[in-house]
């Protein structure tokens, strides 16, 4: 994939234990893929999710500092929810950081239910994750 040193960079950028761009190469596999949202050479927004059968889960959603806002998530996100839909796939999960709000309120309007918590999932700085899920049938 073309972009995947760009999504490295907006990985490294975004999360405090971004994947590696070797790891990312996982998400052009048949276990998973990547959705992007590009601006010309630019990324504004991308979306890497593992799937399992029916089952799929979002890795990661990340949109550059300066274009968060306009809706580009929200796009990627309904290009998974389509591209999850073609492979058959009738559930999709996610974790999320529980002080995530701008997250948790997109997720939510996109149709998530929050249907867990995952005491210290998450580290530097250590916090619980909100487990969400999405019916897609």
């Amino acid at each position: 994939m073309a972009h995947l040193p760009l999504i490295a960079d907006l990985e490294r950028a975004t999360f405090f234990e971004p994947w590696s761009e070797k790891s990312l190469e996982l998400f052009l596999t048949d276990a998973g893929f990547c959705a992007v949202c590009v601006d010309g050479e630019a990324l504004l927004s991308y979306c890497t999710v593992t799937n399992v059968l029916d089952e799929a889960q979002i890795i990661n959603v990340a949109t550059n500092s300066a274009q968060r806002g306009r809706g580009y998530a929200r796009e990627v996100l309904q290009f998974v929810f389509d591209e999850c839909k073609k492979r058959k796939i009738t559930s999709i999960s996610l974790e999320v950081r529980e002080s995530n709000e701008g997250a948790i309120a997109l997720y939510t309007t996109l149709g998530f239910t929050i249907v867990g918590v995952r005491k210290n999932f998450y580290t530097n700085p250590r916090e619980n994750g909100l487990v969400m899920l999405k019916n897609l049938d």
